[in-house]
């Protein structure tokens, strides 16, 4: 695959990903990604605005990559293999709240997320 491509891909996929979840922040708050205890009007607000942070930030990094995927395949490729060090770092952290049983991350999400990992490693280390 050219970095171009998995650019463009892994770009719109944090895109419609973070859009999701700032449409949804309130519903993954409320919806079973917290056990109940924790749950409170307080609790909720504050992982609204949590989620919409994290959804920004998802936004913003899927536009670095697509305003980027028209770059040399050499710069590309560095571009991807830091894009796949974030994720490491952003699957490091979903391990630890999956070990946590006061926490559910969403399996769509994390597999979405490995995937795009894997994509980015792959295509920065591939010969063209």
């Amino acid at each position: 695959m050219s970095p171009q491509l998995v650019l463009t891909v892994i770009g719109a996929i944090n895109v419609l990903m973070g859009v999701a979840i700032y449409i949804g922040a309130e519903n993954i708050v409320t919806g079973g990604a917290f056990i109940d205890s924790l749950v409170t009007p307080e609790s909720i607000k504050v992982g609204v605005y949590m989620h919409e942070a994290l959804a920004a930030s998802m936004i913003a990094i899927g536009f670095v990559a697509l305003l980027n995927r028209e770059m040399e395949t050499a710069p590309a490729k560095k571009l991807l293999f830091g894009m796949g060090v974030a994720y490491v770092i952003n699957l490091a952290s979903i391990a630890l709240h999956i070990l946590n049983p006061e926490v559910n991350p969403p399996l769509p999400a994390v597999l979405i997320v490995l995937i795009m990992a894997a994509a980015a490693f792959y295509t920065s280390t591939a010969s063209e």
